[in-house]
């Protein structure tokens, strides 16, 4: 990897750690663009499915993987993250790493996990007193990691082991901060799924075009997109991208949505998002800072989002009431209420200790004066310099082709005192200045610096005056610095509830717009909906609203719907995944009311992307999907199944469909929340008697003749021969098996039943 760059996605720029053990796995992943290290807790992930290590690489979509962990796992790891055919994983310390690989692996065991802890142990991380001792920085690190779980730990000492390789090449990979994540909050909802309900995907229903629907906007992202800065939209791809069954969480969500819609707060609504827009990530901003790189312009950019997160805080504690006393509102009416009040004593610091305007003409930090009283000195004979050549030499700049109002004297490292002016479209010929008695020292895009005798002659006499400034400078520099490296941790929380309420206000501008309504959230198995609509397909066509009502009193939780004609079956299915999705990252739904159940995962059989490089058939595909969701399903689970069953003879898909529903019934009371839409209407005829079960068929009197005739019309020649094969098999195989008595007649009747024997016209069929 010989260069991390940025392709515009908020998920291109991860690097994800996992480690796999015994039906236990632990990850953590570096986010490149955030300097942040994520740490994911360890949760049973049973092999060979991996489920939670699926959902964890489409959800961070990562640029490299580093896998650690036993043998049978490294077997795996190379069809589970989907490497290239025949590509072999080297071990971290195989040399550098280059552009085209994809994943490498660490040692695994107690010996390789020992180095990981004395790895994490020493990691420089911001907020950490420098001059900590052994037993306070473990303290504090494990106030910030469980070390009691090792797998985690070793994932993010493998991590951490990798970076300082990168590090060599490209030393901006630093760690600002580090967050740990349990997967137990999250609401599992595999791949396949997402792309069937376009939370992020434009793709319509094939038909779509018939109605020159626009393909560009139709995704559940690009309708909830209407964050007010950049930071808010990464907080919304990272929302949708990990929706949560966390009931505290979800409620806080929906209270401040609430709050942010009332009509009487319009007012401070509006502010709010005008603060808000003015805000940018920091995390680029500090990296400069901490490496000492920053320029005057990113000095400013940073007081700048500091001023403005002040005012929306202050904003928040004005605005703060018991509705929303537990939102985002709250937490950023928390920072500026405590006595230390982070965000007003930075901004106090900067505003002491910089001279913007000043910095303004070098474009790089400068201190104001009344810091430091030595530097104050110094910078006051050089400005005496300053003006005491522009004044000598006042008479050459005007001989000169240029603009004299345009002329600054500076100091430009390696040539001393120097002119400079602005490089302008009149300026083409830089040789007219060479020709006089100024010389061109040096020339960039936009500006021109040259020098004069008098320029050399100041250099010998006071040519270490700037460098003396720029020592106490730097002293100032490192102590701002090292003021920011304690303080940087809570600047940091407080822009990430900056995004989340940007997040929340856009959840807000979309219920409004759209008329959503505020879901009920319970931990029981129960979906009630009242006139649910679809919230993609209403944008385009009147939308009919409709009714559910699956719960284990009402006595439907598995649902069939069983019609030969196109009713709108799938768009059903998707309609109700996607209240239940919006629900789960605490968005208003697109119904009338809702009360809805927890889930902890979400599977579907919808749509199967079908290509030749994907190595499955079209019926392998729904297998594959199917299988998924028999194997990784569990009472609080949701599943969607569409048509199951056409890539194959309608024989074999109604029986695999039919054995499919009878071993989820068979759970009872622990069965799915179940949704199935299928052509064959027959199906009310092998599916009676199970407890929780609904069954509606467009067809229920005559289900039997029109679904088998309607799905294939060679269906009962088919079963016939199938039928009269087994009997004659079985006949025969008593005879000269068993020595039973067969009778010649019967034989000879079931011969003259098969269809081939059968006489037509003109003779017997072939």
């Amino acid at each position: 990897m010989d260069e991390v760059e940025s392709n515009g996605s908020s998920q291109a720029n991860k690097i994800l750690s996992l480690c796999w053990s015994s039906g236990n796995v632990a990850a953590s992943y570096y986010d490149v663009d955030q300097l942040e290290i994520y740490a994911i807790q360890q949760a049973a992930d049973q092999r060979p499915q991996y489920a939670l290590i699926g959902n964890l690489v489409r959800q961070y979509k990562p640029l490299f993987y580093l896998v650690s962990g036993s043998r049978k796992f490294l077997e795996d790891v190379p069809e589970l993250l989907s490497l290239p055919e025949g590509a072999e994983l080297q071990h971290i310390s195989s040399g550098k790493i280059t552009c085209e690989e994809k994943a490498r692996y660490c040692d695994f065991g107690p010996k390789a996990i020992k180095a990981s802890v004395v790895k994490v142990m020493a990691m420089n991380l911001p907020g950490v007193p420098q001059q900590a001792t052994e037993p306070e920085r473990r303290l504090y690190m494990e106030s910030v990691l469980p070390f009691s779980q090792d797998l985690l730990i070793h994932s993010v000492g493998c991590l951490l082991k990798l970076l300082d390789g990168l590090a060599s090449d490209n030393e901006e990979l630093m760690v600002s901060k580090i967050n740990v994540l349990s997967p137990d909050t999250l609401l599992v909802i595999d791949e396949l799924t997402y792309l069937a309900l376009q939370i992020f995907d434009s793709r319509l229903h094939p038909s779509g075009f018939k109605r020159k629907m626009e393909t560009g906007c139709c995704s559940l992202y690009n309708l909830f997109n209407r964050c007010s800065s950049s930071i808010g939209r990464i907080e919304l791809n990272n929302i949708m991208q990990k929706p949560i069954r966390d009931m505290a969480e979800l409620n806080e969500r929906l209270d401040a949505v609430e709050w942010l819609i009332d009509p009487k707060n319009l007012r401070f609504v509006s502010v709010m998002k005008d603060h808000i827009s003015n805000l940018s990530r920091i995390q680029p901003l500090y990296k400069k800072v901490t490496l000492k790189r920053a320029k005057n312009n990113e000095w400013k950019s940073l007081k700048k989002n500091i001023y403005y997160a002040y005012l929306l805080c202050k904003l928040c504690a004005t605005v703060r009431e018991p509705s929303n006393d537990r939102t985002s509102i709250a937490l950023l009416a928390e920072f500026v209420s405590q006595p230390k009040n982070t965000l007003k004593q930075l901004l106090f610091t900067l505003d002491e200790v910089l001279d913007l305007e000043r910095g303004e003409r070098d474009n790089k930090f400068t201190v104001k004066p009344g810091i430091n009283r030595e530097l104050d000195g110094l910078r006051a004979q050089l400005d005496e310099t300053q003006t005491a050549l522009l004044e000598t030499s006042r008479l050459e700049i005007e001989n000169l082709p240029i603009d004299a109002d345009d002329v600054f004297v500076t100091f430009l490292p390696g040539y001393g005192f120097v002119f400079s002016t602005t490089l302008t479209n009149d300026l083409q010929n830089i040789s007219t200045i060479d020709n006089t008695t100024m010389n061109v020292v040096y020339q960039s895009d936009t500006t021109v610096y040259f020098q004069n005798d008098l320029c050399r002659l100041l250099n010998a006499k006071f040519g270490g005056l700037l460098a003396s400034i720029s020592d106490h400078e730097q002293v100032i520099l490192e102590k701002l610095v090292a003021y920011i490296d304690r303080v940087i941790p809570e600047l940091l929380d407080i822009f990430h509830v900056i995004a989340k309420l940007d997040v929340l206000l856009a959840f807000g501008s979309v219920a409004e717009t759209q008329e959503f309504s505020r879901p009920v959230l319970c931990d029981s198995k129960v979906l009630q909906i009242k006139q649910g609509r679809h919230p993609l397909l209403e944008l385009y066509k009147p939308y009919h609203p409709n009714d559910t009502d699956l719960s284990t009193n009402s006595g439907c939780v598995v649902k069939i719907l069983a019609s030969a004609e196109a009713s709108g079956k799938t768009v059903y299915l998707k309609e109700i995944a996607l209240i239940c999705y919006l629900a789960h990252i605490g968005s208003f739904v697109p119904a009338q009311a809702a009360i809805i159940g927890l889930l902890d995962s979400m599977y579907s059989r919808l749509d199967f992307p079908e290509s030749v490089f994907s190595g499955k058939s079209s019926f392998m595909g729904e297998l594959y999907q199917m299988s998924n969701i028999l194997s990784n399903t569990t009472s609080r689970s949701m599943i969607l199944i569409d048509e199951f069953g056409k890539g194959t003879t309608f024989s074999e898909g109604k029986s695999l469909l039919i054995s499919s529903i009878e071993h989820l019934l068979q759970k009872d009371a622990d069965v799915p929340i179940t949704i199935v839409a299928t052509q064959f209407t027959a199906i009310v005829n092998y599916l009676q008697d199970y407890r929780y079960l609904k069954i509606y068929s467009a067809n229920p009197e005559d289900a039997t003749s029109q679904g088998e005739s309607s799905a294939d019309p060679n269906e009962h020649h088919q079963e016939l021969i199938a039928s009269v094969i087994q009997s004659l098999t079985l006949t025969l195989t008593k005879k000269f098996l068993g020595n039973e008595p067969v009778d010649p007649a019967m034989v000879a009747q079931l011969y003259l039943s098969m269809p081939i024997t059968q006489p037509v016209a003109g003779g017997f069929q072939r």
